[in-house]
């Protein structure tokens, strides 16, 4: 809600913790979850790759996203591919896809 309030800081802190506890269940579909809401208030090349990941975690558990749960990871995918376009989004986001959770939390860590 944060987000759509237009406070991304809050939003940006409320996601966080969101991953926080993604992280400490250990669930794939959690962990999906908490990166697709992050994508929503992160820079638009970061949302793909982002998007990318959850995507392969879902994909790596059989758990694809529920109709109930798409309207705002489809409003972080159109917002990042109307902001970098069709083929820099692809691309981003299939280097999402491979980039190992670990090293897309790491780079999380590294934001300054």
């Amino acid at each position: 809600m944060a987000e759509l309030r237009g406070d991304p800081a809050a939003a940006e802190s409320l996601h966080r913790e969101g991953l926080a506890a993604a992280l400490r269940t250990g669930d794939p579909r959690a962990l999906a979850m908490a990166l697709e809401g992050l994508a929503g208030i992160l820079p638009p090349a970061r949302a793909a790759s982002l998007l990318g990941t959850a995507t392969a975690l879902r994909a790596s558990v059989g758990t694809p996203l529920p109709a109930a749960e798409r309207a705002d990871t489809d409003r972080a995918t159109a917002r990042a591919r109307t902001a970098l376009g069709a083929e820099a989004f692809a691309a981003a986001f299939t280097a999402g896809e491979a980039l190992p959770p670990a090293e897309q939390l790491a780079l999380l860590d590294a934001r300054p």
